[in-house]
């Protein structure tokens, strides 16, 4: 391995970078969310109340509701798994290209 060798993988789908709101439910309610960046397969959110790891959650914007995975948390930032890939049309909706 030499020093150039990438240790990551490369991400397999495209995020596009976005400032949205949405609202993030979880079994302790429903939460204003931003979002900052969204795939077919996840989303960066920036949420302000208390959130837990390796927890279930929908993420409603619009009429796009997605079951998700809460995969990772560093402060205010969170990191979602959608369950189901979001299909081109269902993003479109939303307002992304």
């Amino acid at each position: 391995m030499s020093v150039h060798t990438k240790l990551e993988p490369a991400r397999r789908t495209a995020r596009k970078r976005v400032l949205m709101m949405g609202v993030l439910i979880t079994c302790g309610g429903a939460h204003r969310v931003r979002i900052r960046d969204f795939s077919s397969k996840g989303a960066q959110i920036i949420a302000e109340s208390g959130l837990a790891a390796n927890r279930d959650v929908l993420l409603k914007r619009g009429d796009l509701c997605a079951a998700a995975h809460v995969a990772w948390i560093k402060g205010e930032e969170v990191g979602l798994t959608f369950y189901r890939q979001i299909p081109p049309e269902d993003l479109a909706d939303i307002g992304l290209p």
